[in-house]
C-alpha cells in the first residue's frame, strides 16, 4: 500500500513538472496581443488597414500563417515593429461584413508558443470628398459627404492652402501652405482637420504636389529650390520626406535630375515622375532600384492601372492642320507602348484620362481638333461597350475628374467661362442612373477621401 502511494505521488510530481515546463513555454493569448485594428464592429475605409499588435517581438512566419480575412480580398501583409498589418490592394466592398481571424499556434521571437483563437468584424464606410475653395493667393481645404452634404472647412481662413492629398486609407491629409518667406511648406492633418502640424519647413523653396507612399511612411513631393545668388528658382526636382522624422532628401541625387508630378503605384512598389530633362515619364522600381523611361512630350506622370502594371498617358502628335492628342498605354513588364483604342484617333484633343478601377473604361475630357469649342466629359470603353456622355456644355470646362474606390461614381469640377466672374462647382455622375448633378456650389479640385 505504501509502495502504491509512493508511485502515485511520483506520477503526480512528474505530471506537475511537465505542466510547469509546458506552462513556461506557452503564453496566454490575452497577455500576447495588446491591440487589434480596427476595433470590433468598427467602420473603416475602402483601403483601410487591418492589424494586430503584440506585446513583444514575434516570429513573423508563424503569425502570418494564423492570420486571415473573410471574405478574402487581394492585399499584402507586412510588419511595423511588433504589429502585423494587412493593406488591401483592391478595395474592401461596401455592405459587407468582414471577419478577421487569428487561429493557430504562434511563436515569439524567444521561442515561446501560444495558441490563438480570436476573431473580430468590421464594415466599410462611405467615402467623403475633400475639395478646394479659392480665397486670395491660396484657399481653404473643405470636406463634405459624397453627396455634398455637411460641407465644412478643414483649414482656417488664415492659412493659404494650395494643394492636398490623402493617404490611401483616408486617415491623414498632406497639404502645402504659403509661408511668410514666400515659399510653401508641407503640413499634415487628420481626416477631420484635427492635429494640424508642420511636416516640412521649406523656407523660400516651393514644396508642392505631395504624394503618399502606400505604407504611409514617406511622402514624395516636388521641390523648386530658390537660388539667392540668381534671385530666382531652379528647375523643379522630386524629393521625399519621412513622415515620422521629417528627414528629407532628393529622390535622384544627380544635379540635373529635374522633374515633378510624383505618383506611387497602387501596390506601392514603383514611383513615377515626369522627367523634364528627358521629356519622359520616369518609373523607379522601389524594390530593385531599376528605372525605365516612357518618352512623352506633355508634362505629367500619367495614371496607374489598378494592378500597377500599366500607365495611361497622353501625347501630342503632329497633323496636317492642327496637332492632336492621343491616348497611350505603357506596359511596364514588356516595355511596349500602344494606343489605348484599337482604332487610333487622328482628330481628337484628349485631356489626361483616369482609369476606371476595373480597368475596362476611362473618364476623359475631349474635343475635336479644329473645333472652337470646350471639352466635354465622356466615359470611353477600352474594349466592348458604347461611349457614355457625362457632361457637355459649350460655356464650361470639365476637369479634375476622379472615380470613387469602386467606380460607381465620378466626381469632377465644372468651370463656367462666361461672365466676368468665372464660377467653379463640383458635380457627381452616377454610373447606375447615368445622371450628373451639382453637389457643391462653390468648390474646385475634388478628391475622394476613403
Amino acid at each position: 500500500m505504501i509502495h502504491s502511494i509512493k508511485i502515485r505521488a511520483l506520477l503526480w510530481f512528474v505530471l506537475l513538472a511537465v505542466f510547469l515546463i509546458l506552462s513556461s513555454c506557452k503564453i496566454q493569448e490575452n497577455r500576447l496581443i495588446s491591440q487589434t485594428t480596427p476595433q470590433p464592429d468598427e467602420i473603416i475605409s475602402a483601403f483601410g488597414w487591418v492589424g494586430v499588435s503584440f506585446t513583444g517581438p514575434m516570429d513573423h512566419e508563424s503569425v502570418d500563417k494564423s492570420f486571415s480575412i473573410s471574405p478574402p480580398v487581394e492585399g499584402e501583409t507586412f510588419w511595423q515593429e511588433n504589429t502585423l498589418w494587412f493593406r488591401p490592394i483592391e478595395p474592401f466592398v461596401q455592405d459587407t461584413i468582414y471577419t478577421v481571424q487569428l487561429s493557430g499556434e504562434v511563436v515569439t521571437a524567444e521561442g515561446r508558443t501560444a495558441r490563438l483563437d480570436r476573431t473580430w468584424d468590421f464594415t466599410i464606410r462611405q467615402p467623403d470628398l475633400i475639395y478646394f475653395v479659392p480665397m486670395g493667393e491660396g484657399g481653404e481645404i473643405w470636406r463634405a459627404s459624397a453627396d455634398g452634404g455637411d460641407p465644412r472647412p478643414l483649414t482656417p481662413s488664415s492659412v493659404a492652402a494650395l494643394e492636398y492629398a490623402a493617404d490611401c486609407s483616408g486617415e491623414q491629409i498632406a497639404f502645402s501652405v504659403l509661408n511668410k518667406a514666400g515659399g510653401s511648406d508641407l503640413w499634415l492633418m487628420d481626416r477631420d482637420g484635427a492635429d494640424q502640424r508642420l511636416l516640412l519647413n521649406c523656407d523660400q523653396d516651393l514644396c508642392s504636389e505631395p504624394a503618399w507612399s502606400m505604407d504611409r511612411v514617406r511622402i514624395a513631393y516636388t521641390r523648386t529650390v530658390y537660388d539667392p545668388s540668381a534671385g530666382g528658382y531652379d528647375p523643379a526636382q522630386v524629393w521625399t520626406v519621412d513622415v515620422a522624422s521629417g528627414d528629407t532628401a532628393q529622390l535622384y541625387q544627380s544635379t540635373i535630375a529635374f522633374g515633378h508630378s510624383p505618383s506611387f503605384s497602387p501596390d506601392g512598389q514603383k514611383l513615377s515622375t515626369y522627367d523634364t530633362t528627358q521629356n519622359a515619364i520616369r518609373v523607379l522600381d522601389l524594390q530593385t532600384s531599376q528605372e525605365s523611361g516612357i518618352p512623352r512630350t506633355l508634362p505629367g506622370s500619367g495614371d496607374w492601372s489598378a494592378d500597377s502594371r500599366q500607365i495611361l498617358f497622353t501625347d501630342v502628335l503632329a497633323a496636317a492642320n492642327e496637332p492632336f492628342v492621343e491616348i497611350y498605354i505603357a506596359d511596364l513588364a514588356s516595355g511596349e507602348v500602344d494606343t489605348a483604342f484599337k482604332t487610333p484617333s487622328t482628330d481628337t484633343d484628349f485631356s489626361q484620362p483616369r482609369w476606371h478601377p476595373e480597368g475596362n473604361w476611362l473618364a476623359v475630357a475631349l474635343r475635336p481638333v479644329n473645333a472652337n469649342i470646350t471639352k466635354a466629359l465622356w466615359i470611353l470603353p477600352l474594349s466592348l461597350g458604347a461611349p457614355i456622355s457625362v457632361a457637355d456644355d459649350p460655356s464650361a470646362n470639365f476637369s479634375a475628374y476622379q472615380w470613387d474606390p469602386w467606380g460607381k461614381t465620378l466626381a469632377f469640377q465644372r468651370l463656367v467661362l462666361s461672365g466676368s466672374d468665372p464660377q467653379i462647382s463640383i458635380w457627381r455622375w452616377d454610373w447606375e442612373t447615368r445622371e450628373a448633378v451639382q453637389i457643391i456650389k462653390q468648390g474646385a479640385r475634388p478628391q475622394w477621401l476613403p
